[in-house]
């Protein structure tokens, strides 16, 4: 959190502009809530009250303890302890490299696929049936999901962002305002990197808007287009690259005449950079604060290894300290 906070901080001195290394991931599901909205719950009300769950496509497995966790643990504030399974999934024939379908199978979730189907076809197909209308494709085990949400106290939906089809996310929203016309129901966003949401919302916090900003004008400017990094540096928009990364084996892709500043967690200099700086992970080489899924807000983390390499957030406030402007 301290770096994303250093590095805001600089780009508004420059008037320069900030994306993530996971911009492009990030942008369907920060769509998701600027564009879109929905009903949304915390990982602590999923595991006590819902005695429904939907798992909703491929969810990072990252987050496959937590989702077992929920399986080995009654839903203990519902009116019946034990939960119920279902897997809205696309219908593939590519391996499930995620292993979401072994998850999938140690809770005893039932299968919602179609034929041929993708997973936004699928949500479309499940919002269509559930609503009472006639389809092309039928969805498989349905009726079963339609009498366990009759059943039901409180169901849950279960997703992480798609990057193939992101409006399966606000169609999947959609779905879930129809059944609290009837009854209460919510979702769980599991963000694909906890690191990367913690980003966002630290910017949103500092900001207003997330990552893809800009400070042209000495104000913040969001424009998820405009500030792609990736594509200002493809269309040499750009005429300094400061790069940052604490994760290991991380490294820039290469551009060719605009100027690299790598911060990485290397002992070596970062192949294609004009100057690299050795700097710590936070949790890791220093106590931090970062997004954790598992209780849905940050938390503090003590140093699993700690070094003497230096902070992010001390090198950015280093460099805007020693800049003229």
């Amino acid at each position: 959190m301290h770096g994303t906070r250093s590095v805001i901080a600089l780009a508004e001195k420059l008037g320069a502009a900030y994306d993530h290394i996971r911009g492009r991931e990030l942008v369907n599901e920060i769509t998701l809530f600027t564009e879109y909205g929905g009903m949304f719950t915390t990982p602590g009300e999923v595991r006590r009250r819902a005695d429904l769950i939907v798992l909703v496509g491929d969810l990072p497995a990252v987050h496959h303890d937590l989702i077992l966790s929920w399986a080995s643990a009654p839903a203990d504030l519902a009116d019946k302890q034990s939960r119920r399974w279902f897997h809205l999934k696309a219908n593939r024939s590519v391996p499930d490299n995620t292993g979401t379908d072994e998850v999938s199978r140690k809770v005893k979730a039932t299968a919602l696929s179609a034929e041929g189907a993708s997973l936004g076809t699928a949500v479309a197909l499940l919002r269509a049936g559930l609503a009472g209308r006639r389809a092309a494709v039928s969805l498989a085990n349905l009726d079963k999901l339609r009498k366990a949400l009759a059943e039901a106290a409180f169901p849950v939906f279960v997703f992480s962002g798609n990057a193939e089809e992101p409006m399966s996310l606000a169609m999947l929203q959609g779905l879930v305002a129809d059944l609290n016309k009837a009854k209460r129901a919510s979702s769980l966003f599991l963000p694909a990197d906890d690191d990367a949401w913690g980003a966002v919302l630290t910017c949103v916090w500092a900001t207003g808007f997330p990552p893809r900003t800009g400070f042209p004008g000495g104000a913040p400017v969001y424009d998820p287009r405009r500030w792609d990094i990736e594509r200002m540096l493809r269309e040499k928009e750009a005429d300094l690259h400061l790069w940052i990364s604490a994760r290991d084996g991380a490294s820039p892709a290469k551009r060719s005449g605009i100027p690299l500043v790598a911060l990485a967690r290397t002992a070596s200099p970062m192949p294609g950079a004009a100057v690299t700086i050795s700097v710590a992970a936070p949790g890791i080489d220093h106590d931090s604060v970062s997004y954790s899924s598992r209780i849905g807000t940050f938390r503090a983390a003590r140093a699993s290894a700690p070094s003497d390499r230096p902070e992010i957030a001390g090198i950015v406030r280093e460099l805007a300290e020693a800049l003229p402007c």
